[in-house]
């Protein structure tokens, strides 16, 4: 019986090596698997990390494009409000300068409104002395015609009074010759005397009556003339004024279709600054709104490189505990691995129960002994690495 159960005992014990053999196969293989399924962890995360950031240096160059476009585009709007501010302040210039022609304009209208009637009468009046000057330079005509019918009347009765004075002279002269020759006076009869009076007389009238006659009518035409050339410079200071006013309405004419034309272009160019202002605005409300859609995808890739950056961080932190656990497996036969790894559950929605029963022990490493925890504690002394939790398992008390 002593023999069977030292057989029976060592059949147990050799039962338990292999299946803690087993088990320890198993336990190496699952580790393994574990490092290998952290380091393709490790290997895709950096993975996502190059291209990660290889997608926001695209993006910040994108980014840096899209703000210097925005930049180009702020400055043509401005250029294009600063244009479109000189087009509107010298389309106020023009307003008032129009303004002020067409005032000019209608003070010029408005005057040769005025002077038109004196004109008009002014022209009737001189249409009326012109009339009268015709008739009295017919009468003028006539008038020295008469006269130089007269004068030649007044030279033929002059030179009859001349031939009659000869004749009378003569007469006496061949009277008084006779008298002497006989020595006697002859006198002139008394009707010879009377006759020789009268017409004497009558000659000087007839000149007298011609010449007053004629220095009447020099008087008139001269008065007439000086009426019809003050009204000639009437006339004529009045035709040079209308074709002042004429030619200063034309001017003016000329500056309003320049105004309106330069008013036309203005316009046009405004409608033009207008129209590249709108578009502007377009383009500035497109590139805003990339910009904005870039800002996003930018601070969702920052997000996702935090993330990232935390991963690895996370990863490399849990690799350098790993390393840990390693390397007291290495030098100390009593360390069996970290809690968390002990304790995986069967399925994934448990995982939340685990760590809240483990709390603070979640990375605990689980060693044989209390000497070979402080056999650890002093390893991470010596190489001045952080502190670990330690579960000795001769030092854990269970519940029965």
């Amino acid at each position: 019986e002593e023999t069977n159960y030292t057989y029976l005992k060592k059949r147990g014990v050799v039962a338990e090596r292999k299946e803690a053999k087993l088990e320890k196969d198993e336990a190496e293989k699952y580790q393994r698997l574990k490092e290998e399924l952290i380091e393709k962890e490790i290997e895709y995360q950096l993975f996502r990390l190059y291209y990660n950031e290889s997608d926001i240096k695209h993006y910040e160059n994108e980014l840096e494009k899209k703000k210097r476009d925005v930049e180009k585009l702020e400055k043509k709007k401005e250029k294009a409000e600063e244009q479109l501010k000189e087009k509107k302040k010298e389309q106020g210039k023009l307003n008032k300068e129009q303004s002020k022609i067409e005032q000019e304009i209608r003070e010029a209208e408005v005057e040769i409104n005025k002077k038109r009637p004196s004109f008009i009468k002014s022209k009737e009046r001189v249409a009326h002395i012109q009339k009268k000057l015709n008739t009295a330079k017919k009468s003028l005509a006539e008038a020295r015609q008469a006269n130089e019918a007269h004068e030649r009347d007044i030279q033929e009765l002059q030179t009859e009074l001349e031939e009659v004075e000869a004749r009378r002279q003569q007469y006496e002269d061949m009277v008084a010759g006779e008298s002497q020759s006989q020595g006697r006076d002859v006198q002139l009869e008394d009707a010879q005397v009377v006759e020789y009076n009268r017409l004497k007389v009558e000659a000087q009238k007839q000149s007298a009556r011609y010449l007053q006659e004629l220095d009447s009518i020099n008087r008139e035409q001269k008065a007439e003339q000086d009426k019809l050339d003050n009204e000639a410079r009437v006339r004529a200071d009045l035709e040079n004024k209308i074709k002042q006013k004429g030619h200063e309405k034309e001017e003016a004419q000329k500056r309003v279709d320049k105004l309106i034309e330069h008013i036309r272009t203005s316009e046009q160019a405004l409608e033009d600054q207008k129209r590249l202002r709108e578009e502007l605005q377009a383009d500035v409300g497109t590139s805003k709104g990339r910009v904005q859609e870039l800002q996003k995808e930018l601070e969702n890739v920052m997000e996702q490189l935090g993330d990232a950056k935390i991963d690895k961080h996370e990863d490399s932190r849990r690799k350098k505990k790993q390393e840990i656990v390693e390397n007291f497996k290495k030098n100390f036969p009593g360390v069996y691995d970290r809690m968390i790894n002990m304790c995986q559950p069967i399925n994934k929605k448990y995982n939340v129960a685990v760590t809240k029963v483990l709390g603070k022990y979640m990375e605990a490493i689980v060693v044989d002994t209390e000497k070979t925890a402080r056999n650890c504690i002093q390893f991470l002394k010596e190489h001045m690495l952080d502190p670990e939790t330690f579960l000795p398992i001769d030092y854990i008390q269970t519940k029965s």
